[in-house]
């Protein structure tokens, strides 16, 4: 199965989401949106051009917890709470019960590049991804790969221990693609190299074929 590519898109307001989302039409079926200072899309009814994208939402906030059920309102189809929170359990009880159903929500659960796949001993059966960060600041975009390539041996220790285990990188995975695709990562979510780009789409094709090896 080919690797997915996922544009992520860092804003601080409604207004300037919906001005990066305009530009990603046409160019991926998904995107993600990290919530880092604040909810502010809290009140609103749905995500802007919903009916162009599936969206999946990133929540690095201090209170997760808190913004879960407003994400599913707003219409995210995959909810990433970070293991590393002390929030993280809460969030994540309370994303079980949108799992099924006709619009069941997915469950990912971020850890940080150092962790060892130990950090998600207790959360069995509560997440259908993992998403390995790959930057250490969190919550920015343009970050380099972290020097030592953690991230790249937890790709590989969580895939030596979770055969068919959903792996996904976040952070830096624009810089080598292909490695983390032949550690085992299943998507790449990418943030300012496709959407600061010229050209978004041409630059998410590029990076969809050096990730499968393709020309």
């Amino acid at each position: 199965m080919a690797a997915d590519i996922i544009p992520a898109l860092l804003v601080r307001s409604k207004r300037e989401l919906e001005a990066s989302l305009e530009r990603l039409v046409h160019v991926a079926p998904w995107v993600q949106v990290d919530f880092v200072a604040s909810n502010y899309m809290e009140g609103g009814e749905t995500f802007p051009l919903w009916e162009e994208f599936n969206f999946e939402v990133d929540l690095m906030l201090l209170h997760p917890a808190q913004e879960v059920e407003s994400m599913v309102r707003l219409g995210a189809s995959r909810v990433v709470v970070h293991a590393a929170n002390a929030e993280s359990k809460q969030a994540l009880e309370l994303l079980q019960q949108y799992r099924s159903g006709d619009f069941a929500v997915e469950v990912g659960v971020a850890l940080r590049a150092h962790d060892t796949p130990d950090a998600l001993q207790g959360l069995d059966g509560q997440y259908d991804y993992v998403q390995v960060m790959g930057i250490d600041r969190e919550g920015a975009q343009g970050e380099p790969p972290d020097p030592h390539h953690k991230e790249v041996e937890l790709v590989r220790a969580l895939r030596a221990k979770y055969p068919t285990l959903l792996i996904q990188v976040d952070g830096a995975a624009a810089a080598h693609p292909r490695e983390l695709v032949e550690a085992g990562a299943n998507r790449l979510v990418v943030g300012g190299a496709i959407v600061n780009a010229d050209n978004p789409k041409t630059i998410y094709k590029s990076l969809y074929n050096e990730a499968n090896g393709s020309h």
